[in-house]
Parts: structure tokens; sequence; C-alpha cells
């Protein structure tokens, strides 16, 4: 069964899902990928038209319209090579899926960017060059205007393009970096990988842009904006008002979205600062414990037993300001946590102290309530008891053979094990299943639903980790 490319495009936009597995599968390698396999396609297509699509002929119709055959018939594919197995969409048609979704756009960068001032840069040529009349009726320069406002429409949607690229991969690497606490010492892989993401886009996407969109760049003659301005400014009276006012505005909006990557850069390098004070934290506890442990092993003896360090120890000299404030917090009487200025000014550590006498007054009073946060030390507790009831649940995760649907079972699993099941608690399950399986990514897509809570997730299996 085939269909006319007008109702082809109606039936991939409806069911545009299918397109979106395949560009998040890509995803890892990259955004810009335009060839695709032949086997992932048709196994996303049928297992989308089996899970999402009851009616049988309904799912026949969908099957068919949407194969490679009926789309390369349509000419909505660039080409299709089977002896290879892969196959490529119209770009045009593949840009506009990605655009209805703003974290599956590609960000533009240098190369793109200089393409778009070489366009400028040669319009801008001729209209310094005497060829250029703007108060007569010239073929030539009527064609040169003309193509100068193709292109700045063009450099006005490629730039809003990229805004939108930027915006969503903030977006998405700020969902991956919300969920991880930066006051642990160790960044999980997933995290890592995205901080890495954040310079490699800043580095290759953001800069670039900015640059580009630079107000103050635009002295010298090299700079894009400095030519728009130069020949917006050449339209001045003459007949030619429209496009004046039209490369006016356009003018205009490039600049204002010069703020707009601005923000979207300082949101996401909040997440690099909080990441490098993570690492310097870590470096200097380190330091420290090996100045510690270094001079602890001075004081054992022959038999090597452990000798206490004095108190008096250089070692402890930068701890005496804090001397005891341990017993004030450990009072509970007041705040759990101190905070100090960055610089150890001691003016501001006297008089943090001094706006708090009255509390410590109540140390030698007689009449000491406990205090009843102590929440802290349950949560931990309560957070351990968890762990080692999922630990023990997943002792029995045995399989005999593979598994079709990993998420699936350990849900199973826990849900009958663990009173206070959550669905997050799957992905902290994951690490505790034994070394001899392997979890591989498929292109299928399923969910749990679990009370009032769903889980949307890619399906992936469990297979024997194979040894040669």
């Amino acid at each position: 069964m085939e269909t006319n490319a007008q109702n082809t495009l109606v039936l991939i936009f409806q069911h545009v899902e299918i397109y979106f597995s395949l560009l998040d599968f890509y995803a890892h390698e990259s955004k810009s990928a335009t060839c695709f396999r032949i086997s992932e396609y048709e196994a996303v297509l049928e297992h989308y038209a089996r899970t999402k699509i009851e009616d049988k002929k309904e799912r026949d119709r969908i099957s068919n319209s949407l194969s490679l055959n009926n789309l390369n018939a349509c000419s909505l594919l660039s080409f299709i090579n089977e002896q290879r197995g892969i196959f490529a969409i119209q770009s045009g048609l593949l840009q506009t899926i990605q655009c209805l979704d703003s974290k599956r756009i590609r960000e533009l960068g240098q190369p793109d960017l200089d393409i778009i001032t070489a366009q400028i840069q040669t319009l801008f040529r001729f209209f310094q060059s005497p060829t250029c009349d703007l108060h007569s009726k010239n073929t030539e320069t009527a064609e040169h205007l003309m193509s100068l406002m193709d292109i700045m429409q063009d450099t006005l949607a490629k730039i809003a393009h990229n805004v939108r690229a930027l915006d969503g991969s903030s977006k998405r690497l700020s969902e991956i970096l919300e969920s991880h606490d930066f006051n642990k010492l160790v960044a999980t892989e997933q995290v890592r990988s995205a901080i890495d993401e954040i310079i490699q886009i800043s580095k290759r996407n953001i800069q670039p842009t900015l640059i580009f969109l630079n107000e103050k760049a635009m002295v010298k003659a090299s700079s894009a904006l400095y030519m728009i301005r130069k020949m917006r400014q050449q339209l001045e009276n003459t007949p030619f008002i429209v496009q004046h006012r039209n490369i006016s505005s356009i003018e205009m909006k490039l600049l204002s979205y010069s703020e707009v990557i601005r923000d979207i850069r300082q949101r996401l390098y909040r997440y690099v600062d909080m990441d490098r004070q993570q690492r310097e934290l870590y470096n200097r506890i380190e330091e420290r414990f090996n100045e510690l442990h270094s001079a602890a092993v001075l004081t054992m003896d022959a038999k090597l037993k452990g000798k206490q360090l004095s108190s008096s120890s250089p070692l402890f000299a930068d701890s005496r300001i804090l001397w005891g404030l341990h017993n004030w917090s450990r009072s509970n009487l007041t705040s759990a946590l101190f905070e100090f200025p960055k610089n150890d000014f001691k003016y501001a550590l006297d008089e943090y102290i001094r706006t708090k006498l009255n509390r410590v007054d109540a140390l030698g009073s007689n009449k000491r309530k406990p205090s009843a946060k102590r929440q802290t030390a349950k949560e931990t507790l309560r957070e351990r008891k968890r762990i080692r009831i999922m630990k023990d649940a997943m002792t029995n995760f045995e399989p005999s053979e593979a598994i079709e649907d990993v998420y699936l079972e350990i849900h199973e699993l826990l849900v009958s094990s663990m009173t206070d099941y959550q669905l997050a608690d799957i992905y902290d399950a994951l690490p505790f299943i034994d070394e001899r399986w392997k979890i591989r990514k498929t292109l299928k897509k399923s969910e749990i639903i679990y009370g009032n809570h769903k889980l949307s997730y890619m399906i992936k299996r469990l297979e024997a980790t194979s040894h040669e």
C-alpha cells in the first residue's frame, strides 16, 4: 500500500514519536546524525505499531505508509542504500521534526557561523563597490538587494533556531545535574558526562555565537553585524524604505538574542562552578588526610601501635579558631551549621558569637530542653536501612536466562520486597545486578505506572556477559 506525499507527511507528524525514538537513540553520538540504519528504523516502527495501535487494519496501514519504500516513493528520503543498510531523511523534513522539541535541535557551530558571515561579506563588498547604485533602477543592485533580504531572513531564522537548540540543551542538562547532590565528593558517570558536554557546548557553540552577535565588535570590518549595520545605513534616504525597515528590525532582533544566550551560559556554568568547588574540596580533604596520616605513622612504635597526636601539633593550627564551637552545635540549642566568610575574617566570627550569647548562656541552665530537630540523623539511618533492604532484595535477583525488560523485572521484585518502594528505586537497584550480566540498550519504549507516578523509559535487556 502506497500513499501520496501529502498524506504520508500527515502520518509522519501524527506519529512523530517514532522519529523521536530514532533521534534519541542516536543522540549519544551526535545531534547532527543524518544517516540511520534500516534495521533500527524498522524495529522502532514495528514496536510502535504493535504497542500503540490496537486495530490490526490501522496498524497495517501505518506500517505500510511509513515504510521506507513508501517514504522513498514520496521523495521524503535523500537516499536509501539497502546493500549498506542505511538511509537518510530529507534534511528539511528532519529539521522540522527536530524543531518540534528544542531538546533535539542541533546547535550552530563555528563553521555554520563562518558560512553566514561569508555570505554577508560577499554582499557587503558589492554594496561598497562603485557598481552599486541605490538611487536608480539598476537590475544588478536590485538582485543583490533581494539576495540580502533572503540572507537576512535566513540568518535570523538560523540564530533563532540556535537559541532554541541551546535552551533545549540547557534544560536537558539541567534535569540531569539537578538530580545530583554536589555536596557528594564523587560524581556519577552521567553527571561527569553532562559537565563535559556543558564545557563543550560553551566552547563550540555558545562562545562563537556570542562573538557573532557581539555589538561591541561592530567596529571591526570582519564582524557580520558591523557589515549589516553599514548596509542598512546605505539604504537610508533611498527608495528602498521597506528593505531598510526590515533589516533594522532583524538587526535589533539579532542583538537581543545575545542577552538570551548569555543567560543560558550563566545558567549552565553554575554547574561547572559547583563541580570545580567540589573537586577543590576533595583535593583539600585528601591533602589534609595525607598530612595527618604521615604524622600518625611517625608516632608508631615497633609494634605498630598507634599513638594520639598532640592537640598542640602545628597540623591543627588552622582549626584553632573553631575550638569550642562543636559543643554549641551538638547541644542543638543553636543552628546545626555555621557559615564563615571565605577570607576567614575573625571580626565576622566574633560578631556571630556575640549575637548568639543568649543561647550560649542556656548551656548552663538546668531547664535545657532537648531539640526535636534530629532529622538529619534519622534520614541517614532510614536511607541506610532502605539501601540494605534493597541490597538484600537484589540478592534474590538471579535470572537463569536473558531478560527482555530489566526495569520491569526489578520493579516487580522491589514492589514485593520494600514497604516504602518508589519508582526511582529502580535506578538505585541497578548497580546490585551481578557482574555476570550485562545491560544492553534497545530501541523500544515502555512505561511503568505505580501509584500516582509514571516512569517512561527506553527498554534495556539483560544479557549474559561473554568471556573470551
